[in-house]
């Protein structure tokens, strides 16, 4: 090993403490400030199943960390002992050293040196050692790590590209590690060996991943498909996340330890650095608080009643049921925000944290909720498996979980009683309104199928996804007529269609009114359908009192719809109803914190008032929290244009079409740009290859003669704007681009046919 471990007593603390203290070869290659650099970033890490590091220093040339002294033993000293351990042990300690991983790879650290040795057992639980030191080792040069005859990492539970001596692994490497420690707790060897430690990597680069079936038949094939796919020899087809693999680990349907007694063996060590004083009063308040609310009864405190359900994890060999994972979280989604007094994060801020290694309770931190609802799901030879935990953010713990091992027909079935569970386990018994609010609408499963894959491709916004959603929605339901929220998805997609201009606007909006109507006929309670219908008035009809009527219907249907506020926000925008604007959009923001169109829009709000400072810091802070978002570089160009930052309005605007793809709205920006900056032939280039495009962008082909002063072709295509019912037309009073046509007769007249 790297290091030697000394049984030592802290006086101050009254306490047996391990030390472990640096190889002096070691040591003098690494050097005191890389090293205590290293353990300062580690010492900040606090988790259940991570053993703390109490203190750490240099003596005489020697290089020392401290952690609590634990009474139980190694992994490594477990498994000497005992061999292979029980299937259910196995899969406990993996998935507790997968969350302590997690934790660790969402604040950037990657642990390196995953083994046996670095994985205690106290109480039944693990605890992952030594974080931070194979990084401190591996920071130091390559030549002098090599000439003290240390390797970063042990060999036979290295990955393929850390054994190749890439300093850049990330989590999955880690995850591989994991994988190795996971095949040996089950098989009582390591997946690969070899008497040198060439053999072991020629093994681990020629040979598959072995199944742990041939050294052990009673592991189940489902959890010898999760070892495999662990030990992947390329970092892109392993488990991704912490999470992934935790949640495959949990699908595979062993038991978890008994919760209030990992509570309070957990805190016992996760305390050890406190004060002797300071311990007793926690001591005791813990014990009030934990003997006043009971192991069993669902927290009362404000955001008891508020859930996230996190994207599914697809565990089936066919990567393209991923259809159906995303489409039962949506469906998820959908049905608890249909419960009274329930909040539910939504999909937007959900699908945030599709494949990001987040702790629990951080995503529980940054949605605001009190829970959060994770699963896997597996499809093949006509079965589904649908595994499913609660978990409450503020400790980390399963309030409840279960595995449903159905027919595939089963489906809507399934995701009901997961609904329905959930809501029982949050909110006690339920009525019977509140049992029809989780209901899914159609007892046909092919139907459901079909609204699944709808919802799908209806969530990729591309014009083929689109285009793939209407037919699947169409199929959905002709199978079932009476399917209300087939209906709905078949108005949201002819909606984006006719809004993005991949169909025309005369034919795809009232599509989306009309299917919008039957679902509203089916289920009158469905919030999302109004919002559509105002949607639709607004965008295409020019029905201002009508719009205003659906967007207000909608809110009072499910006052939690960040996106009706967020289209009603648009509508009192276009009104120049500013001020009331502002708190609708502010009101979608607190609903769906990460909703970055409502973030963005809100500097759209700004700028339609006139406000372009304000717009721009709003962008800005949009582009903070994603640099790829293209609307926020297209609007926050086109504010920089109106401060008179026309330098820096091309940077956004050249980005904002990149990212785009080329798009006809942001090309026609661009050639706006290039007129104001007086670069007229190259305004005048761009201009010819958008109006000789498919669905030339009538309305900002204006904009774009309007800045060239070339007042009669500006009005020409604002006639054809009017033609195509174009919904940029709902901005003609406010958009600030077309100040120096306003004072024209034709313009007001243009103006009054539009309604405004």
């Amino acid at each position: 090993g790297m290091a030697t471990v000394f049984l030592a007593r802290d006086p101050r603390h009254d306490r047996q403490v391990a030390v472990k203290v640096l190889h002096p070869d070691l040591a003098a290659s690494i050097g005191s400030e890389r090293f205590l650099r290293e353990v300062r970033i580690t010492a900040r890490l606090s988790h259940p199943h991570i053993l703390p590091l109490l203190d750490s220093g240099e003596s005489d040339g020697l290089l020392y960390y401290v952690m609590p002294f634990m009474e139980g033993e190694t992994l490594r000293a477990r498994m000497d002992r005992r061999g292979a351990l029980p299937v259910a042990d196995a899969v406990v300690i993996a998935r507790e050293v997968a969350d302590a991983l997690g934790y660790a790879h969402s604040r950037g650290i990657v642990h390196r040196d995953i083994k046996p040795e670095n994985i205690l057992l106290d109480s039944g639980h693990a605890l992952v050692a030594d974080f931070g030191i194979a990084r401190a080792v591996d920071e130091a040069a390559p030549d002098r790590i090599t000439a003290t005859g240390f390797a970063v990492g042990t060999l036979q539970y290295m990955s393929p590209e850390q054994s190749e001596g890439r300093r850049d692994v990330d989590a999955r490497s880690d995850l591989y590690s994991l994988g190795c420690v996971l095949y040996e707790m089950l098989a009582g060897a390591p997946p690969f060996s070899g008497p040198t430690a060439q053999a072991i990597m020629a093994r681990r680069f020629t040979e598959p991943a072995p199944s742990v079936r041939q050294a052990r038949e009673s592991v189940s094939p489902e959890l010898d498909v999760v070892v495999r796919r662990a030990l992947e020899r390329t970092p892109a087809d392993r488990y991704q996340t912490s999470a992934e693999l935790a949640v495959a680990l949990a699908s595979v349907g062993t038991a978890t330890p008994p919760e209030p007694a990992s509570v309070r063996s957990r805190s016992g060590w996760r305390l050890a650095a406190i004060s002797t004083a300071l311990v007793a009063v926690l001591v005791i308040a813990g014990l009030a608080w934990w003997g006043g609310r009971g192991a069993a009864t669902p927290s009362t405190d404000g955001n008891a009643a508020t859930i996230a359900v996190l994207p599914f994890v697809n565990m089936s060999v066919d990567a393209e049921h991923q259809y159906f994972a995303d489409g039962l979280t949506d469906e998820l989604i959908t049905s608890l925000s249909r419960v009274e007094g329930l909040k539910v994060a939504s999909r937007t801020s959900s699908f945030a944290f599709k494949q990001r290694d987040l702790d629990v309770r951080e995503i529980g931190r940054r949605l605001g909720v009190h829970s959060v609802l994770e699963g896997s799901v597996r499809r093949g030879d006509g079965r589904i498996r649908v595994s499913v935990q609660l978990v409450t953010v503020t400790d980390g713990y399963q309030r409840w979980s279960q595995a449903y091992d159905r027919d595939a027909q089963d489906a809507l079935v399934i995701q009901e009683d997961i609904a329905g569970a959930i809501v029982e386990t949050l909110k006690g018994r339920l009525g019977s309104g509140k049992r029809d609010a989780v209901r899914g609408g159609t007892t046909d499963p092919e139907a459901y199928d079909l609204y699944l894959r709808g919802l799908f491709f209806r969530y990729r916004r591309t014009e083929d996804g689109l285009r793939r959603a209407v037919s699947n929605f169409r199929e959905a339901v002709q199978r079932a007529p009476n399917f209300a929220r087939a209906h709905m998805g078949l108005a949201e997609a002819y909606a984006v269609l006719g809004f993005y201009d991949y169909e025309p606007a005369r034919e795809a909006f009232p599509a989306a009114a009309a299917a919008a109507t039957q679902a509203l006929r089916l289920d009158p309670a469905l919030g999302a359908a109004h919002a559509t219908l105002g949607y639709v008035a607004l965008y295409h009809d020019w029905d201002w009192p009508r719009a205003e009527e659906e967007f207000l219907r909608a809110i009072e249907r499910d006052s939690n719809y960040a996106t009706a506020h967020q289209w009603y926000a648009n509508f009192l925008a276009a009104m120049g109803r500013f001020e009331e604007a502002e708190r609708e959009m502010r009101r979608a923001q607190a609903l769906d914190p990460l909703l970055l169109i409502a973030s963005a829009a809100l500097g759209w709000v700004f700028y339609h008032q006139g406000d372009y400072e304000r717009a721009a810091a709003q962008y800005r802070s949009t582009l903070e929290r994603d640099s790829t978002f293209t609307l926020a570089h297209l609007w926050l160009g086109q504010s920089l244009e109106m401060l008179g930052r026309k330098d820096e309005s091309l940077v956004s605007l050249q980005r904002a079409a990149t990212l785009s793809g080329e798009g006809a709205i942001f090309v026609a920006a661009l050639a706006r740009l290039h007129a104001v900056r007086g670069e007229h032939a190259e305004a005048e280039r761009l201009l010819s290859r958008l109006e000789s495009g498919r669905n030339a962008p009538a309305f900002e082909i204006a904009k774009v003669y309007a800045a060239l002063g070339r007042r009669t072709e500006a009005f020409g295509w604002l006639e054809r704007a009017y033609e195509q019912r174009s919904h940029s037309m709902v901005f003609l009073r406010v958009d600030p681009q077309l100040a120096t046509l306003r004072k024209d007769p034709a313009f007001e007249r243009i103006v009054k046919r539009v309604g405004l």
